[in-house]
């Protein structure tokens, strides 16, 4: 999914700007990108197995994700562009 080194051609133009810049523009954004980001970086970490303390040389176990964390991370960043007077368009 995504344009593979999007990020490598878009280098010699990219550029970061401030929230407060962005007042009265209008914003692409891709949604899948927010929501992939949220997916994969907001997780419940899991409560410890006893089996586990008897075996320390064991994996982790993956950390469980939060219900919901997806939508309320899109809904807070939607709030922030529309604070600071961004029109954000998915």
């Amino acid at each position: 999914m995504g344009v593979r080194n999007l990020w490598t051609l878009l280098l010699p133009v990219g550029r970061r700007v401030s929230l407060e810049s962005l007042h009265g523009k209008t914003l692409a954004i891709d949604a899948s990108i927010w929501i992939t980001q949220f997916l994969k970086a907001v997780r419940e970490p899991t409560e410890s197995h006893p089996d586990d303390e008897d075996d320390p040389g064991s994996a982790p176990r993956p950390a469980a994700m939060v219900r919901g964390a997806h939508v309320a991370g899109v809904v807070r960043r939607v709030c922030r562009l529309l604070y600071h007077g961004a029109r954000p368009v998915f």
